[in-house]
C-alpha cells in the first residue's frame, strides 16, 4: 500500500515538473519569437479540438447523451477559425500583413462560438443531437464569419491598428464571453450527478481557466504583449485540461466516461431483469391460484349442473307432472259425468294454469332469460317478487336504471349470483325478508350488496365448498368477472354479501 502512494506521488510530481518545464520552454520560445509561441499554443488547441471531434464523431453511434459529441463537433469548428486566425496573425506573413485586427476578429468569433458550444452543451443530456444539422449549421455559421471578415468587412472592429488599442466592442464581446462561460460552469455543476466526477472537474477546470484567459484578453494593447501572453497560457491549460478529461480519459477508460451510459443501461437492465424474474413468479403464483380455482369451479360446475338435473327431474315428477295428471283425471271426469262436466273442466282449468305458471318460473329459474327481456335492474325487481310468491320471501329492491350494464351475459351471471345468495336467505337465515341493492361507485364500478337481519354465522367457520352455489362459489364467480367480494356476518346480526364489479368488466 505505501508502495503504491509512493508511485502515486512520484507520478503527480513527474508530472508537474514537465509542466512546469513546458510552461518555460514556451516562454524561452517566445522570448526568441513570439509567434512561434503562439503558432504552438494555438496549433496544440487546434490538435485537441480535432482529436475531440473525432473521437466523439466516431463513437456517435455508441452512446445515448450526446454531450461530448455537441461539444466535439462544436470545437472542431472552433479549431477552424482558431488555425485561421494563426495563420493571419500579425508577422506570419501566409496572408500579407493584414494587420492586427482580423486576427483579433477571428479570436472573438471563435470564443463566442466556443461559448456558446458549452453553455447548450448539457441540453444534450436528455435530447438526441441530429449530428449532420450540426455539422451543416456550423459550416453555415463559419462561412458566413470567415465571409464577413475577409469578403465583406462588415465584422466589427476589434482593434485599432491606427491607434495601436482593442475597440470597446472587443472589450465588451470578451465580458460577455465571460457571462456566458461562468453560466456553462454553473449548468453543468448543476448536472454534475450525469458526470463522472473527474471529468465533471476536468472538464468545468477547462472552461475556468478559458474564463481567465478572456479577462485577460480584455487588457492588453500589444499584440505581443505581457497580457497577451498570459491569456495564452490561461488558453494551453484550459486545452489541455479538455484533453485530459475528454480525449486521454475516454482513451484509457472508455467504459468509464464515454460509454458511461452503457454501464448504465448494463444496470439498468440487471434491475429490469430481477423485476422481470419477480414478476414471473409471482405470475406464476398467480396463474396456479387461478388454475386450481378454475378447477374447482369447473367441479362445482358440474356438481352444481347434476344437482340442478336431480331438482328438475323431482319438480317435473313430483310437482309438474302431478299436476298435470291432475287435469287429466278431471278431463276423463267430465267426460264420463257430462252432468259434471263443467265442474271438472274448471278445476281441470285451474290445474293447467297452475302448471303453465310452475312451467314459466321454472324456465327462468334455469335459464335466466328475464335478463335479456327485461334488463337487469327490472329482473333484480322480478326476482324480488317471484321469492315473495314461490318461497314467501319479502325482498326490498333498490336499484335505479342507471346500474344497467349493457351486457346480458355478465348481467345474467350476476342475476344468478343474487338469485343464488337469495335461496341461501331462504334456506338458512330463518328470516322472512331480504334487502338487494345495486349502486354505481364513483368510478363508475357496479355495487350489488344482498342482505338479511337473519341467524347470521361466523365467516372464517364456512367452507368454500358447504353447498353447491356456497358464499365460496359465490366469491369465485365473481372474481372470474374480475370483481371482489366481501363477506359480513356475525352470529345472531344477520349477513351482508358486498359484490364489486369494475368497469372493465363490463
Amino acid at each position: 500500500m505505501t508502495q503504491m502512494h509512493s508511485r502515486d506521488t512520484g507520478g503527480v510530481v513527474l508530472k508537474v515538473i514537465a509542466a512546469l518545464l513546458l510552461l518555460v520552454g514556451l516562454y524561452v520560445a517566445q522570448t526568441y519569437s513570439y509567434l512561434l509561441f503562439h503558432s504552438l499554443v494555438e496549433i496544440f488547441s487546434v490538435a485537441v479540438a480535432v482529436a475531440l471531434l473525432m473521437l466523439t464523431w466516431n463513437s456517435r453511434h455508441f452512446v445515448e447523451r450526446h454531450f461530448l459529441l455537441w461539444i466535439g463537433i462544436g470545437y472542431g469548428f472552433v479549431a477552424i477559425l482558431d488555425l485561421v486566425h494563426t495563420l493571419v496573425y500579425r508577422g506570419m506573413g501566409v496572408f500579407g500583413d493584414l494587420g492586427v485586427d482580423p486576427a483579433t476578429q477571428l479570436w472573438i468569433a471563435a470564443r463566442f462560438i466556443q461559448a456558446f458550444v458549452l453553455l447548450i452543451a448539457p441540453v444534450f443530456f436528455t435530447r438526441k443531437l441530429n449530428a449532420r444539422a450540426a455539422v451543416a449549421g456550423f459550416s453555415i455559421l463559419i462561412t458566413l464569419v470567415l465571409l464577413s471578415i475577409f469578403g465583406w468587412h462588415n465584422f466589427p472592429q476589434a482593434y485599432n491598428d491606427a491607434a495601436g488599442h482593442l475597440t470597446p466592442f472587443k472589450i465588451i464581446s470578451e465580458y460577455i464571453i465571460c457571462a456566458l462561460l461562468l453560466c456553462a460552469i454553473g449548468w453543468i455543476a448543476a448536472r454534475r450527478n450525469r458526470f463522472d466526477r473527474d471529468v465533471m472537474a476536468l472538464l468545468i477546470g477547462s472552461i475556468a481557466f478559458t474564463l481567465l484567459g478572456e479577462f485577460s484578453f480584455t487588457l492588453y494593447t500589444d499584440p505581443y504583449g505581457f497580457t497577451n501572453l498570459l491569456g495564452h497560457y490561461f488558453k494551453l491549460v484550459a486545452f489541455y485540461l479538455l484533453y485530459k478529461a475528454v480525449v486521454e480519459a475516454n482513451l484509457r477508460r472508455p467504459y468509464e466516461v464515454l460509454f458511461r451510459d452503457l454501464t448504465q443501461r448494463e444496470d439498468e437492465l440487471a434491475r429490469s431483469q430481477r423485476k422481470l424474474e419477480a414478476f414471473n413468479h409471482t405470475l406464476e403464483e398467480r396463474v396456479s391460484e387461478r388454475t386450481a380455482q378454475v378447477r374447482s369451479l369447473a367441479r362445482e360446475l358440474t356438481q352444481v349442473e347434476t344437482r340442478e338435473r336431480e331438482r328438475l327431474a323431482s319438480i317435473l315428477h313430483d310437482d309438474l307432472q302431478q299436476t298435470l295428471a291432475a287435469a287429466r283425471m278431471r278431463v276423463k271426469m267430465g267426460m264420463s259425468r257430462p252432468e259434471a262436466s263443467a265442474e271438472s273442466l274448471a278445476k281441470a282449468d285451474e290445474h293447467l294454469a297452475e302448471a303453465i305458471e310452475r312451467s314459466r318460473c321454472l324456465a327462468v329459474e334455469v335459464s335466466s332469460g328475464v335478463v335479456r327481456e327485461r334488463g337487469f335492474v327490472q329482473a333484480l325487481r322480478w326476482l324480488g317478487e317471484h321469492m315473495g310468491e314461490r318461497h314467501g320471501l319479502v325482498v326490498e329492491v333498490i336499484a335505479s336504471e342507471a346500474t344497467d350494464l349493457g351486457d346480458p351475459d355478465v348481467e345474467a351471471l350476476i342475476f344468478r349470483v343474487v338469485r343464488e345468495l337469495l335461496f341461501n336467505v331462504v334456506k338458512h337465515a330463518e328470516v322472512d325478508r331480504a334487502t338487494v341493492c345495486a349502486a354505481r361507485g364513483n368510478g363508475g364500478e357496479l355495487c350489488v350488496t344482498v342482505s338479511d337481519p337473519g341467524r347470521g354465522f361466523r365467516v372464517d367457520e364456512v367452507s368454500a365448498d358447504t353447498d353447491g352455489f356456497g358464499l365460496g362459489s359465490v366469491r369465485g364467480h365473481v372474481e372470474m368477472l374480475g370483481g371482489t367480494c366481501i363477506i359480513s356476518s356475525e352470529p345472531g346480526a344477520g349477513t351482508q354479501v358486498t359484490m364489486v364489479f369494475p368497469v372493465d368488466a363490463e
